[in-house]
C-alpha cells in the first residue's frame, strides 16, 4: 500500500502506511520538518527515532492501515494508529530497561526515554500510541 500523506500550513499531518518498513522513511522525514519548524528541532532525532520504534511495532504486531498523525498545538503530538486485534498493555509496558542480551522488548521503552510523554489505548478496534513532546517538560517529575 502506497503511503498517502497531506501536511497543511497549520502543521498537521497525516499518512496512511501499509506493512512495508520501507513506507516510514518518508514520515520521519515530514516529522522531523514539523519538530524543526514548530520549535523542537534541538529534540528532533529523537522524536524521530521514538516515532521509528512505534511504527515498526504497528506494522509488526497490527494491521494496516496505519495511520500516523502529527500536529504542534505548543506541544508536539504525533499518533500512530493500527487495526490490529490489541495487545495486553501489561505484558509491554515497562518500566525497567529491558535485559541487555534480550532480542525484543525496546521499542516502546525507547519510546518513553526519548519523549515527555507516550500513551497506549488499545482494544477491539486497534491501538493507538501516543508519542509527546512538551515545550517545557518536567523532567524527573
Amino acid at each position: 500500500m502506497p503511503a498517502q500523506r497531506s501536511i497543511d500550513m497549520e502543521e498537521h499531518y497525516s499518512s496512511l502506511l501499509g506493512d512495508d518498513p520501507a513506507e516510514i522513511a518518508a514520515v520521519r522525514r515530514a516529522v522531523r520538518d514539523i519538530a524543526v519548524r514548530g520549535g523542537f528541532d534541538d529534540r528532533a532525532s529523537d522524536l524521530v527515532l521514538a516515532l521509528d520504534e512505534v511504527i515498526a511495532n504497528a506494522q509488526e504486531h497490527g494491521r494496516p492501515p496505519i495511520e500516523v498523525t502529527a500536529w504542534v498545538d505548543g506541544r508536539l503530538v504525533v499518533e500512530v494508529a493500527d487495526v490490529g486485534e490489541g495487545f495486553d498493555r501489561a505484558r509491554v509496558w515497562r518500566t525497567h530497561p529491558p535485559e541487555p542480551y534480550g532480542t525484543r522488548g525496546r521499542g516502546l521503552w525507547i519510546a518513553r526515554q526519548l519523549t515527555d510523554l507516550v500513551t497506549i489505548t488499545t482494544g477491539q478496534r486497534g491501538t493507538t500510541v501516543r508519542i509527546e513532546l512538551s515545550p517545557d517538560p518536567h523532567i524527573g517529575a
